[in-house]
């Protein structure tokens, strides 16, 4: 399912347009009562996600309760990087995921169900 389309490789989009897509895909999506915004950390700055992230939190309000950059294997932004990167966004809303320490194991998945349920692809 396309969200948005509009441009070429060689468009310029402004931040009306970005505004204008981004709500536009949201739309698509349907309401929304509790948001988590997950946006690439500060080594992806220049992806513009930064401004895309602060539309989000303007379309949806307080129903945003939260920003997890995601870090991969990076260490986690400083307040600058915040700052500079999503300029005028609640620092209060950023949470910080240390994946060396605070992932919490639920539960296990059979080898049996995960063999059944992909048809014999995973093991």
């Amino acid at each position: 399912m396309m969200f948005f389309e509009h441009g070429t490789q060689n468009s310029d989009l402004g931040t009306e347009d970005l505004r204008k897509g981004l709500c536009t895909a949201l739309e698509k999506l349907g309401s929304r009562q509790k948001v988590l915004a997950i946006p690439p950390d500060y080594t992806r700055f220049h992806s513009r996600a930064g401004q895309l992230t602060n539309l989000a939190v303007r379309y949806y309000g307080d129903r945003l309760t939260d920003i997890l950059p995601a870090l991969g294997t990076h260490y986690p932004m400083s307040a600058s990087e915040i700052q500079k990167m999503f300029v005028d966004t609640d620092p209060s809303l950023f949470l910080v995921h240390n994946w060396r320490k605070d992932v919490v194991t639920l539960g296990e998945v059979p080898q049996e169900f995960l063999n059944e349920v992909s048809e014999g692809r995973v093991n």
